[in-house]
Formats: C-alpha cells, structure tokens, sequence
C-alpha cells in the first residue's frame, strides 16, 4: 500500500472515530458542523442491507422494495447540518432501543393494540407520511406546559409504545421520550432510532394518515 494511499484511509478511520460516541449530537450542535456524506453512510449502512420477511403491521402488508424512489426528505441525510439535524446516541436511558428486525417480531402485539406505534414529529411532518397505524404526538406537545403535556399523555393510555422520528439524525423523539420519562410514564418505552430514515432505506412502505 503507498504512503498516499495509506494517509487516505487513516484519514477515513479518524473521520467516523471522530463521531463514534454518544457525544457525538452534542460536539457537532456546538460547531454546527455537516453530518456530512462519510457519517451518513455509516449510519445508514444497516438498513441498507438489512433483509425482513413480509409482514403485517395494522392491517398494511409490508414488503421490501429498494427500486421505489425515497421521499426528498430521505435521500441525502448527508447534506443535514448539526444544529438542528444531529447524529443521536444509539440509546437512550430509560428506553429500550430496537431496529427494523423487530418489527415483524413485535407485530403480532402491535396488531393487537398492545403496543402503539407513535410518531413523535410535528403535525406537519406526520402528514406526509408515517409507519402504518402511527399515531401523532409531537414532542412539542410534551415539552410544553406541564397540564397540557399531562393532557396529551393520557392519548397513550398507559400502554407501551414504539416511539420515532425522521431517525438518527432526528431529536425530536429522544425529546418526546425523555418527557415522558420525567413524567413517570408507566408503560414500555421502544425508542426506534432509526425512524422514518432506516424505513426508507429499507425499502418499506409510509402511510398516509386518515
């Protein structure tokens, strides 16, 4: 390997060393620097790849597809800047983090309403699309005031839930979760990082909200 060539890839390494922590949200807020195209790979690189069996989530048959175009939103997660859009920690105290494969696995109980899939972006994002059956309950409503954010968790009835956003370069579910927590919600908290991002990079199909 030439000494060019050999500078090139420990370069690369340094790169994806540099924002492999749970700090990672944090440092690049503070410089507002671009998640940029090595990042996002990286992160992407799971749903990319990963196989699921056909499935059934609230009464919409799920199967793989790539050749579909991606909504705009998701096509280049890259070109985000940090702040706003930051690369979050793959776990969250307090919650359970799952992936894409659990989703055929948990979806005899999500069929069954024991667990609420719930959409933690604004109204405006939930609009243009979301997993099958979500329900929209926007971070903003809990971080409000404390009686408005109690009213609008009672929407959850207890129950344990499936909590996204755009994925896992989106802060607005961690917000929403960690709300909750401080709440002293009873029920289960899944955080599913990857969101709405590793659902389209996965090739699986949004809903449109009724």
């Amino acid at each position: 390997m030439s000494r060019n060539l050999r500078a090139c890839w420990w370069g690369l390494w340094a790169v994806l060393l540099l924002w492999a922590g749970p700090s990672w949200a944090l440092d690049g807020a503070k410089g507002g620097t671009a998640i940029g195209a090595v990042v996002a790979s990286a992160q992407s690189q799971y749903a990319l790849h990963v196989k699921l069996p056909e499935f059934t989530l609230n009464g919409v048959k799920l199967k793989q597809d790539r050749s579909q175009p991606k909504l705009e939103a998701f096509q280049d997660p890259g070109s985000r800047r940090c702040p706003p859009f930051c690369v979050e920690p793959e776990s969250m105290p307090g919650a359970i983090t799952v992936r894409l494969e659990d989703f055929p696995k948990l979806a005899g109980e999500i069929n069954a309403g024991k667990i609420l899939i719930v959409d933690m972006r604004t109204p405006d994002w939930y609009q243009r699309g979301t997993l099958p059956g979500a329900i929209n309950l926007p971070y903003t409503d809990l971080s409000g005031p404390h009686t408005k954010a109690m009213a609008r968790m009672k929407k959850l009835d207890g129950k344990d839930i499936i909590a996204f956003c755009n994925g896992w370069w989106c802060g607005q579910s961690p917000t929403g979760i960690k709300a909750l927590l401080d709440f002293g919600y009873t029920g289960k908290i899944y955080y599913f990082r990857d969101g709405n991002q590793g659902w389209a990079d996965a090739g699986l199909p949004f809903s449109m909200p009724k």
